[in-house]
C-alpha cells in the first residue's frame, strides 16, 4: 500500500500528478492519498472524478493533529523524542511538519501503508522523511525544479531528505547531476523518471486553419517567460507579421502582464485565456501552429525542471521554440523537433518565430519529428511501470 504525500490536492496546474495517480490505479497499485493542505482551486481537471483512491485531508487544527500523537510517543518513544529533536533543530517551519507527521504516521499505521511516496521535495518530502522516523515505513520522492532551486531551498535538510529516502525519482538528467552534488552518497539511488503523459491524447491533428496561431501553456510566475513572449509579439506586429497568440494560465503576473498588453497595444494579437481544464488545452493544442515556452531562472532562482506543457506539445505534432534552460535541451533538439533561444531575448524568440514562418520545410522537419521525439520516454504508461518498479524493490 502506497502512501502518497502531498502538499495540495488535486491542483489544477499539477496534471503530471493526478496522471501518474490514474496510472498507477490502472496498473494495480493500491494506493492512500494524504492531502497537507485543502483544496482551493475551484476548476478540476475533468480525470478527477475517475480516481478511485479518495484524497484524506490533513487537518488544519494543530490539537486535532496532536491528538494522534500520543500512541506514538508512547508506544515508540525513543523514534519520537529522536525525530522531535531533529526536526526542532531544522526551526518552526520544521517543527509544524513534525506535527503533521505524526499525525501521517498513525493514519498510515491504521490503513497499512508500507511506503511513503511524496511529490516535491520540499514540504511534503518532509513529512514523509520525519513520518518514516515515526513509524518506519520506508519513504522516497519526486523532486522537480522549484522544490530545489530557489534561493531559499535548505540544502542541508534536503541532503538529509536524500541520504534517508529508499529512492529519490526527478524528471531530468540535470537534475540528477545537481542531486549528487547535493548528497553524493546517494548518487545510485537517484532514478531518472521522466513525467509521463497520456500520449492516446495529445495526437497530431489536420492542418490548423490561418491566422498563424502561437500557443503558450504556462503558469503566470517569472520562470516561465511570459513577458519575453510578449515583448516578440510586439516585435512581429511592428514587423507586420499576421500572428496570434494565446496563452493558457493563472499566476501572480496576470496584472502585469494585462498592463504589457494593453501599453503595447496588441489587445487583438495577444490573449490571456485563465486557467483551463486538460480538455480545453487540447483542442487549443489542436488549433495551434506552434508551441513557444520561454523559459527563465526567475531572480529568486526557481526555474523548471522539464515542463510538461512542453512534451504536451511535442506530442500533439507541434513545433516548440523554448530556451536552454535545466533539462529542456535533453528532449528539445535545436533544429529537429524544435528551436532554442536565450532566455530573456525577445528578439531572439521574434526571430526564430519568423524562422518557422518562413521556412516551410523547417516548420514540415520541425512538426515531423516532434511526437517521434517523446514517444519512447514519456509515455506515462511507461514511467509509471518504472515507478512502479521502485515501489515494489522498496517493500521487499
Amino acid at each position: 500500500m502506497i502512501g502518497y504525500v502531498l502538499s495540495q490536492f488535486p491542483v489544477l496546474s499539477q496534471t503530471f500528478v493526478l496522471d501518474e495517480l490514474l496510472e498507477l490505479e490502472a496498473q494495480g497499485v493500491p494506493l492512500h492519498i494524504f492531502s497537507l493542505a485543502p483544496r482551493t482551486d475551484t476548476l478540476l481537471h475533468e480525470d478527477f472524478g475517475k480516481l478511485k483512491t479518495a484524497v484524506h485531508y490533513l487537518p488544519g487544527r494543530v490539537d486535532r493533529l496532536l491528538g494522534r500523537h500520543a500512541a506514538l510517543a508512547r508506544t515508540t518513544p525513543v523514534a519520537y523524542r529522536r525525530a522531535l529533536a531533529r526536526a526542532a533543530r531544522s526551526g518552526l517551519s520544521s517543527l509544524w511538519r513534525f506535527v503533521q507527521a505524526g499525525y501521517l504516521a498513525n493514519e498510515a499505521r491504521r490503513l497499512r501503508v508500507t511506503h511513503f511516496h511524496a511529490h516535491f521535495a520540499h514540504h511534503p518530502a518532509l513529512v514523509a522523511m520525519l513520518a518514516s522516523e515515526l513509524n518506519g515505513v520506508p519513504y522516497s520522492f519526486t523532486a522537480y525544479a522549484m522544490d530545489l532551486f530557489r534561493k531559499r531551498v535548505n540544502r542541508t535538510l534536503l541532503a538529509r531528505k536524500l541520504a534517508s529516502a529508499r529512492f529519490v525519482a526527478t524528471v531530468s538528467e540535470y537534475n540528477m547531476r545537481f542531486l549528487a552534488e547535493i548528497e553524493p552518497a546517494a548518487r545510485d539511488r537517484v532514478h531518472l523518471i521522466r513525467t509521463g503523459i497520456d500520449m492516446q491524447r495529445f495526437l497530431p491533428g489536420p492542418a490548423p486553419d490561418l491566422p498563424f496561431r502561437i500557443l503558450c501553456v504556462a503558469r503566470l510566475v517569472e520562470k516561465k517567460g511570459v513577458g519575453t513572449l510578449v515583448e516578440a509579439c510586439r516585435l512581429l506586429r511592428d514587423r507586420h507579421r499576421a500572428v496570434q497568440c494565446e496563452i493558457i494560465g493563472e499566476g501572480v503576473l496576470r496584472g502585469r502582464l494585462e498592463a504589457q498588453i494593453r501599453e503595447a497595444n496588441l489587445e487583438d494579437r495577444v490573449h490571456l485565456l485563465g486557467a483551463a481544464t486538460q480538455a480545453v488545452v487540447r483542442a487549443h493544442y489542436g488549433r495551434a501552429h506552434l508551441f513557444v515556452l520561454p523559459c527563465q531562472v526567475a531572480a529568486n532562482g526557481d526555474a523548471d525542471g522539464l515542463p510538461v506543457s512542453l512534451t504536451e506539445a511535442l506530442s500533439a505534432g507541434l513545433p516548440v521554440i523554448s530556451t536552454p534552460v535545466t533539462g529542456i535541451p535533453e528532449v528539445l533538439r535545436d533544429g529537429e523537433n524544435g528551436l532554442l533561444v536565450p532566455s530573456g531575448d525577445a528578439a531572439a524568440l521574434a526571430g526564430a518565430i519568423e524562422q518557422v514562418l518562413d521556412d516551410e520545410a523547417l516548420y514540415r522537419r520541425l512538426a515531423a519529428n516532434a511526437r517521434p521525439s517523446v514517444a519512447a520516454h514519456f509515455d506515462r504508461r511507461r514511467t509509471v511501470a518504472a515507478l512502479r518498479a521502485l515501489f515494489a524493490e522498496s517493500q521487499g
